[in-house]
Protein backbone atom coordinates (compact mmCIF):
# COMPACT_ATOMS: atom_id res chain seq x y z
CA UNK A 1 0.00 0.00 0.00
CA UNK A 2 2.61 2.27 1.07
CA UNK A 3 4.42 1.42 -2.24
CA UNK A 4 1.48 2.02 -4.49
CA UNK A 5 1.24 5.53 -2.65
CA UNK A 6 4.45 6.90 -3.61
CA UNK A 7 4.00 5.74 -7.44
CA UNK A 8 0.39 7.86 -7.45
CA UNK A 9 0.61 10.65 -9.28
CA UNK A 10 -0.83 13.41 -7.17
CA UNK A 11 -1.66 15.38 -10.01
CA UNK A 12 -3.92 12.77 -12.02
CA UNK A 13 -5.18 11.50 -8.07
CA UNK A 14 -7.08 15.11 -7.97
CA UNK A 15 -7.69 15.06 -11.90
CA UNK A 16 -9.32 11.58 -11.41
CA UNK A 17 -11.23 12.86 -8.03
CA UNK A 18 -12.54 16.11 -10.23
CA UNK A 19 -13.73 13.79 -12.79
CA UNK A 20 -15.42 10.66 -10.48
CA UNK A 21 -16.83 12.74 -7.42
CA UNK A 22 -20.00 14.96 -10.29
CA UNK A 23 -20.08 11.12 -12.08
CA UNK A 24 -21.07 9.74 -8.62
CA UNK A 25 -23.45 12.81 -7.65
CA UNK A 26 -25.44 12.32 -11.05
CA UNK A 27 -25.38 8.19 -10.67
CA UNK A 28 -27.10 9.06 -7.29
CA UNK A 29 -29.69 11.28 -9.08
CA UNK A 30 -30.13 8.98 -11.67
CA UNK A 31 -31.02 6.28 -9.93
CA UNK A 32 -32.78 7.29 -6.79
CA UNK A 33 -36.66 7.20 -6.94
CA UNK A 34 -37.49 10.93 -7.69
CA UNK A 35 -39.27 12.64 -4.67
CA UNK A 36 -42.19 14.56 -6.34
CA UNK A 37 -42.93 16.85 -3.22
CA UNK A 38 -41.37 18.88 -0.93
CA UNK A 39 -43.14 18.90 2.17
CA UNK A 40 -40.85 21.04 3.58
CA UNK A 41 -40.96 24.18 0.60
CA UNK A 42 -45.05 22.67 -0.15
CA UNK A 43 -44.14 22.54 -3.89
CA UNK A 44 -44.00 20.25 -6.49
CA UNK A 45 -40.60 19.21 -7.64
CA UNK A 46 -39.39 18.58 -10.93
CA UNK A 47 -38.81 14.87 -11.82
CA UNK A 48 -37.26 13.32 -15.04
CA UNK A 49 -40.28 13.38 -16.61
CA UNK A 50 -40.72 17.11 -16.45
CA UNK A 51 -37.97 17.96 -18.56
CA UNK A 52 -38.31 18.71 -21.93
CA UNK A 53 -37.22 17.30 -25.02
CA UNK A 54 -36.56 19.82 -27.16
CA UNK A 55 -32.72 20.67 -26.93
CA UNK A 56 -32.63 23.97 -29.39
CA UNK A 57 -34.91 25.96 -27.67
CA UNK A 58 -33.06 26.15 -24.15
CA UNK A 59 -35.58 24.21 -22.52
CA UNK A 60 -33.95 20.82 -22.16
CA UNK A 61 -31.39 22.71 -20.35
CA UNK A 62 -33.05 24.88 -17.86
CA UNK A 63 -35.17 21.49 -16.92
CA UNK A 64 -32.06 19.55 -16.51
CA UNK A 65 -30.83 22.05 -14.54
CA UNK A 66 -33.83 22.15 -12.46
CA UNK A 67 -34.19 18.52 -11.81
CA UNK A 68 -30.81 18.12 -10.56
CA UNK A 69 -31.47 20.52 -8.24
CA UNK A 70 -34.33 19.65 -6.82
CA UNK A 71 -33.53 15.67 -6.98
CA UNK A 72 -29.92 16.56 -5.27
CA UNK A 73 -28.79 13.89 -2.75
CA UNK A 74 -29.56 14.87 0.98
CA UNK A 75 -31.36 17.96 -0.49
CA UNK A 76 -33.73 19.06 2.60
CA UNK A 77 -30.62 18.52 4.90
CA UNK A 78 -27.82 20.22 2.97
CA UNK A 79 -30.64 23.33 2.52
CA UNK A 80 -31.23 23.64 6.47
CA UNK A 81 -27.35 22.95 7.30
CA UNK A 82 -26.85 25.98 4.72
CA UNK A 83 -29.63 28.30 6.02
CA UNK A 84 -28.63 27.85 9.78
CA UNK A 85 -25.01 28.69 8.77
CA UNK A 86 -26.41 31.95 7.32
CA UNK A 87 -28.92 32.67 10.96
CA UNK A 88 -25.54 32.56 13.08
CA UNK A 89 -24.10 35.01 10.47
CA UNK A 90 -26.90 37.08 10.99
CA UNK A 91 -28.24 37.38 7.42
CA UNK A 92 -31.37 39.44 7.15
CA UNK A 93 -32.64 38.37 3.62
CA UNK A 94 -32.95 34.19 3.20
CA UNK A 95 -34.78 32.24 1.09
CA UNK A 96 -37.72 35.03 -0.15
CA UNK A 97 -37.88 35.72 3.54
CA UNK A 98 -36.72 38.35 6.09
CA UNK A 99 -35.42 37.45 8.84
CA UNK A 100 -36.32 39.76 11.98
CA UNK A 101 -35.89 40.51 15.62
CA UNK A 102 -35.38 37.38 16.96
CA UNK A 103 -35.68 34.94 14.25
CA UNK A 104 -38.73 36.51 13.04
CA UNK A 105 -39.92 35.69 9.49
CA UNK A 106 -41.43 38.23 7.37
CA UNK A 107 -42.76 37.92 3.65
CA UNK A 108 -40.74 40.35 1.24
CA UNK A 109 -43.31 42.91 -0.04
CA UNK A 110 -41.72 45.78 -1.54
CA UNK A 111 -43.61 47.96 -3.94
CA UNK A 112 -42.52 46.37 -7.06
CA UNK A 113 -44.20 43.12 -5.95
CA UNK A 114 -48.08 44.45 -5.31
CA UNK A 115 -50.30 45.50 -8.07
CA UNK A 116 -51.81 48.37 -6.17
CA UNK A 117 -53.74 48.78 -9.07
CA UNK A 118 -55.31 45.81 -9.36
CA UNK A 119 -56.62 46.27 -5.74
CA UNK A 120 -58.00 49.44 -6.76
CA UNK A 121 -59.86 47.70 -9.24
CA UNK A 122 -61.14 45.12 -7.20
CA UNK A 123 -62.00 47.77 -4.38
CA UNK A 124 -64.19 49.65 -6.82
CA UNK A 125 -66.20 46.51 -7.73
CA UNK A 126 -66.88 45.96 -4.40
CA UNK A 127 -68.18 49.66 -4.18
CA UNK A 128 -70.29 49.36 -7.09
CA UNK A 129 -71.81 45.69 -5.88
CA UNK A 130 -72.36 47.66 -2.65
CA UNK A 131 -74.33 50.48 -4.66
CA UNK A 132 -76.52 48.05 -6.84
CA UNK A 133 -77.66 45.49 -3.92
CA UNK A 134 -77.83 47.81 -1.60
CA UNK A 135 -76.76 45.52 1.53
CA UNK A 136 -74.58 46.96 3.98
CA UNK A 137 -70.94 45.95 3.43
CA UNK A 138 -67.79 46.10 5.41
CA UNK A 139 -64.56 46.23 4.48
CA UNK A 140 -61.43 44.56 6.79
CA UNK A 141 -58.30 44.95 5.23
CA UNK A 142 -55.70 42.97 7.51
CA UNK A 143 -51.97 44.37 7.36
CA UNK A 144 -49.51 42.50 6.70
CA UNK A 145 -46.98 41.25 9.27
CA UNK A 146 -44.20 43.54 7.82
CA UNK A 147 -46.39 46.59 8.30
CA UNK A 148 -47.40 45.79 11.74
CA UNK A 149 -44.91 44.96 13.28
CA UNK A 150 -42.15 47.39 11.10
CA UNK A 151 -40.42 47.43 14.09
CA UNK A 152 -39.19 44.13 14.34
CA UNK A 153 -38.11 44.09 10.97
CA UNK A 154 -34.63 44.06 9.96
CA UNK A 155 -33.83 48.03 9.52
CA UNK A 156 -34.37 49.13 6.12
CA UNK A 157 -35.67 46.27 4.51
CA UNK A 158 -37.99 47.64 1.91
CA UNK A 159 -42.09 47.27 2.09
CA UNK A 160 -44.92 48.40 0.09
CA UNK A 161 -46.60 52.04 1.48
CA UNK A 162 -49.20 50.48 3.69
CA UNK A 163 -50.73 54.26 4.00
CA UNK A 164 -51.08 55.53 0.13
CA UNK A 165 -52.36 52.01 -0.61
CA UNK A 166 -54.95 52.35 2.25
CA UNK A 167 -56.27 55.85 1.17
CA UNK A 168 -56.19 54.78 -2.40
CA UNK A 169 -58.79 51.92 -1.76
CA UNK A 170 -60.55 53.75 0.74
CA UNK A 171 -61.21 56.32 -1.92
CA UNK A 172 -62.59 53.62 -3.96
CA UNK A 173 -64.99 52.41 -1.53
CA UNK A 174 -67.41 55.67 -0.71
CA UNK A 175 -70.49 53.04 0.05
CA UNK A 176 -68.80 50.63 2.35
CA UNK A 177 -67.93 50.47 5.72
CA UNK A 178 -64.24 50.20 6.26
CA UNK A 179 -62.42 48.85 9.37
CA UNK A 180 -59.14 49.92 9.74
CA UNK A 181 -57.12 47.31 11.54
CA UNK A 182 -54.20 48.91 11.77
CA UNK A 183 -54.19 50.46 14.92
CA UNK A 184 -55.14 47.87 16.46
CA UNK A 185 -52.87 45.60 15.50
CA UNK A 186 -49.66 47.84 15.40
CA UNK A 187 -46.91 46.56 17.54
CA UNK A 188 -48.42 43.40 19.04
CA UNK A 189 -46.10 40.44 17.94
CA UNK A 190 -48.47 38.22 19.24
CA UNK A 191 -50.89 39.09 16.49
CA UNK A 192 -49.01 37.27 13.80
CA UNK A 193 -46.95 34.39 13.65
CA UNK A 194 -43.58 34.37 13.43
CA UNK A 195 -42.92 31.72 10.84
CA UNK A 196 -46.18 32.91 8.57
CA UNK A 197 -47.35 35.32 6.93
CA UNK A 198 -51.28 34.84 8.49
CA UNK A 199 -52.16 36.68 12.10
CA UNK A 200 -52.87 34.71 15.05
CA UNK A 201 -56.21 33.49 17.10
CA UNK A 202 -55.47 36.47 19.15
CA UNK A 203 -54.79 39.25 16.17
CA UNK A 204 -58.20 37.36 15.02
CA UNK A 205 -59.84 38.28 17.85
CA UNK A 206 -58.55 41.73 18.02
CA UNK A 207 -59.74 42.38 14.04
CA UNK A 208 -63.46 40.49 15.64
CA UNK A 209 -63.37 43.61 18.68
CA UNK A 210 -63.27 45.62 15.85
CA UNK A 211 -65.41 44.12 13.98
CA UNK A 212 -68.02 44.42 16.60
CA UNK A 213 -67.20 47.73 17.58
CA UNK A 214 -68.07 48.16 13.59
CA UNK A 215 -71.42 47.23 14.26
CA UNK A 216 -72.19 49.36 17.64
CA UNK A 217 -70.80 46.69 20.17
CA UNK A 218 -70.10 48.85 23.43
CA UNK A 219 -66.39 47.73 24.23
CA UNK A 220 -67.87 46.72 27.65
CA UNK A 221 -69.84 44.41 26.60
CA UNK A 222 -67.45 42.44 23.81
CA UNK A 223 -67.19 38.87 25.14
CA UNK A 224 -63.97 37.58 24.57
CA UNK A 225 -63.71 34.17 22.99
CA UNK A 226 -62.56 31.21 24.35
CA UNK A 227 -58.80 30.46 22.54
CA UNK A 228 -57.46 26.99 22.47
CA UNK A 229 -54.08 25.13 21.70
CA UNK A 230 -54.86 22.78 18.83
CA UNK A 231 -51.07 22.12 17.88
CA UNK A 232 -47.37 22.30 19.98
CA UNK A 233 -45.34 22.31 16.55
CA UNK A 234 -46.71 25.02 14.01
CA UNK A 235 -44.20 26.17 11.58
CA UNK A 236 -46.06 28.19 8.36
CA UNK A 237 -44.70 28.66 4.70
CA UNK A 238 -42.81 31.46 5.92
CA UNK A 239 -39.76 28.53 7.66
CA UNK A 240 -40.51 26.61 4.65
CA UNK A 241 -38.38 28.95 3.06
CA UNK A 242 -36.08 29.42 6.05
CA UNK A 243 -35.96 25.84 7.10
CA UNK A 244 -33.70 25.64 10.49
CA UNK A 245 -33.82 24.05 13.96
CA UNK A 246 -32.88 27.46 15.08
CA UNK A 247 -36.19 28.70 14.43
CA UNK A 248 -38.23 27.12 16.82
CA UNK A 249 -42.11 26.04 15.98
CA UNK A 250 -45.16 27.37 17.40
CA UNK A 251 -48.63 27.53 18.27
CA UNK A 252 -51.44 26.96 16.55
CA UNK A 253 -54.29 28.34 18.60
CA UNK A 254 -57.98 28.49 17.64
CA UNK A 255 -61.41 29.94 19.26
CA UNK A 256 -64.00 26.95 20.86
CA UNK A 257 -66.98 26.58 19.32
CA UNK A 258 -70.00 24.99 20.17
CA UNK A 259 -73.38 24.38 19.52
CA UNK A 260 -75.51 22.86 16.67
CA UNK A 261 -73.53 23.57 13.31
CA UNK A 262 -73.25 22.36 10.24
CA UNK A 263 -70.53 22.87 7.77
CA UNK A 264 -70.48 22.61 3.62
CA UNK A 265 -67.60 23.26 1.37
CA UNK A 266 -68.13 22.96 -2.76
CA UNK A 267 -71.56 20.26 -2.21
CA UNK A 268 -69.85 18.11 0.62
CA UNK A 269 -70.37 18.73 4.20
CA UNK A 270 -66.49 19.46 6.16
CA UNK A 271 -65.71 20.42 9.90
CA UNK A 272 -65.24 23.40 10.79
CA UNK A 273 -62.02 22.38 12.19
CA UNK A 274 -59.79 19.89 10.28
CA UNK A 275 -57.71 17.93 12.74
CA UNK A 276 -56.25 15.74 10.54
CA UNK A 277 -54.25 18.69 9.17
CA UNK A 278 -52.44 18.80 12.31
CA UNK A 279 -50.72 15.66 11.14
CA UNK A 280 -49.72 17.33 8.33
CA UNK A 281 -46.74 19.95 7.74
CA UNK A 282 -49.82 22.66 6.67
CA UNK A 283 -51.10 22.72 10.13
CA UNK A 284 -53.10 26.16 8.75
CA UNK A 285 -55.54 24.04 6.80
CA UNK A 286 -57.13 22.74 10.69
CA UNK A 287 -59.21 26.06 9.65
CA UNK A 288 -62.13 24.23 7.27
CA UNK A 289 -59.72 22.13 6.12
CA UNK A 290 -57.82 25.08 3.73
CA UNK A 291 -59.65 26.91 1.18
CA UNK A 292 -62.64 26.39 -0.67
CA UNK A 293 -64.77 28.17 -3.76
CA UNK A 294 -68.11 28.35 -1.65
CA UNK A 295 -68.74 27.61 1.97
CA UNK A 296 -71.64 27.79 4.51
CA UNK A 297 -71.52 27.72 7.64
CA UNK A 298 -75.15 27.09 9.85
CA UNK A 299 -75.70 27.26 13.15
CA UNK A 300 -79.08 25.94 13.83
CA UNK A 301 -79.03 27.49 17.33
CA UNK A 302 -79.30 31.46 16.17
CA UNK A 303 -82.86 31.99 15.13
CA UNK A 304 -82.48 35.65 14.19
CA UNK A 305 -78.99 35.85 13.25
CA UNK A 306 -79.54 36.66 9.49
CA UNK A 307 -77.36 36.03 7.19
CA UNK A 308 -73.60 37.20 6.18
CA UNK A 309 -72.05 36.48 3.01
CA UNK A 310 -67.59 36.99 2.90
CA UNK A 311 -65.23 37.48 0.54
CA UNK A 312 -62.27 36.33 1.79
CA UNK A 313 -58.54 34.94 1.31
CA UNK A 314 -57.34 32.88 3.97
CA UNK A 315 -56.84 35.27 6.64
CA UNK A 316 -60.26 34.63 7.07
CA UNK A 317 -60.26 30.66 7.58
CA UNK A 318 -59.24 31.60 11.17
CA UNK A 319 -60.85 34.15 11.57
CA UNK A 320 -64.66 32.70 10.61
CA UNK A 321 -64.99 30.88 13.69
CA UNK A 322 -65.67 34.26 15.95
CA UNK A 323 -68.68 34.79 14.06
CA UNK A 324 -70.24 31.73 13.99
CA UNK A 325 -72.01 32.84 17.04
CA UNK A 326 -73.59 35.71 15.52
CA UNK A 327 -74.86 34.68 12.87
CA UNK A 328 -77.61 31.94 11.43
CA UNK A 329 -75.82 31.52 8.24
CA UNK A 330 -72.74 32.30 6.78
CA UNK A 331 -71.33 31.83 3.13
CA UNK A 332 -67.91 32.38 2.68
CA UNK A 333 -66.59 32.88 -0.94
CA UNK A 334 -63.26 32.68 -2.33
CA UNK A 335 -63.19 34.24 -5.51
CA UNK A 336 -59.96 32.67 -6.98
CA UNK A 337 -61.87 29.60 -7.37
CA UNK A 338 -65.45 30.70 -7.52
CA UNK A 339 -66.72 32.24 -10.51
CA UNK A 340 -69.89 33.88 -10.15
CA UNK A 341 -71.63 37.07 -10.29
CA UNK A 342 -71.39 38.14 -6.60
CA UNK A 343 -73.41 40.63 -6.57
CA UNK A 344 -76.27 38.58 -8.03
CA UNK A 345 -75.52 35.88 -5.81
CA UNK A 346 -76.19 37.99 -2.49
CA UNK A 347 -79.26 38.70 -3.44
CA UNK A 348 -80.23 35.28 -4.44
CA UNK A 349 -78.97 33.98 -1.56
CA UNK A 350 -80.43 36.68 0.86
CA UNK A 351 -77.60 38.20 2.73
CA UNK A 352 -78.35 41.28 5.16
CA UNK A 353 -74.28 41.92 5.35
CA UNK A 354 -71.31 41.67 2.98
CA UNK A 355 -67.75 41.61 4.48
CA UNK A 356 -64.64 41.89 2.65
CA UNK A 357 -61.85 40.04 4.81
CA UNK A 358 -58.46 39.84 3.62
CA UNK A 359 -54.97 40.81 3.40
CA UNK A 360 -54.96 44.31 1.82
CA UNK A 361 -52.41 43.36 -0.99
CA UNK A 362 -55.00 40.69 -2.07
CA UNK A 363 -56.13 41.62 -5.35
CA UNK A 364 -59.26 39.67 -5.41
Amino acid sequence: MKHFMKQLNPELFCIAVFIAFPLILLAAVLLKPDNAVSVNENRMLTTVRDIPTDVLDGQFQEGLENYLSDQFPFRERLKSAETGVRLRFGQASIGGAYVGRDRRLFQKLPGSDVDSGKCVRYAARVNRMAEQTGIPTYVMYVPSAGIALREEMPFGAPMYDYDALYAALAKELPSAHMIDLLPALYGHSEYYFATDHHWTAEGAAQAYYEWRAAHGAEPDNQDSPTIITVSESFRGTLWSRVPSGLIPAERLKAFEVSGDITVEADGKEISLYDETALATKDKYHFFEGGNHGILTVTNHDVKDGGTLLILKDSFANSFLPCLVGDYARIIMIDERYAFMDIGQFALDSGADEIAVIREIISAG
